[in-house]
């Protein structure tokens, strides 16, 4: 899978989600996406020399999105001490979900049938194509 190919499937992502921006007083998507840009900094001032990672928005988005499918396919897997060690954008798709769970559900499950993030995975500073695993 090429870098185009995986920007094109998170950003098709992300316009799949963009009625969830109007639910509420305020952008939750947005603070989210600002929270993981945000994060995605960091990672990459700490990252070695000589590594270059993918843009900051494309990796924010990726994790906005995937944050969101985790909470609406997990909505109860989220205990009270989680909240010591989460990520504050994994926090707001959680709310999200409990706030406004018939349209968010619905939202979130319409954009999977268009898009698989199943296939793509983060690392070091990277999002890249998931290795398949071969049974022996």
């Amino acid at each position: 899978m090429t870098k185009n190919q995986i920007k094109s499937i998170i950003n098709g992502a992300m316009s799949e989600l963009y009625p969830l921006r109007h639910l509420g007083n305020y952008d939750v998507l947005e603070e989210m996406f600002e929270y993981e840009k945000k994060q995605q900094r960091i990672m990459n001032s700490a990252a070695p020399y000589g590594i270059k990672p993918d843009p900051v928005a494309l990796v924010a988005k990726y994790f906005v999105v995937k944050h969101l499918i985790n909470a609406v396919e997990n909505p109860q897997h989220f205990r009270p001490r989680d909240i010591l060690h989460c990520k504050k954008s994994y926090l707001l798709a959680h709310a999200l979900v409990d706030s406004y769970p018939e349209s968010v559900t619905a939202k979130v499950r319409q954009m999977c049938r268009h898009v698989d993030l199943s296939e793509l995975e983060y690392t070091c500073g990277e999002i890249i194509q998931r290795e398949k695993e071969y049974a022996a």
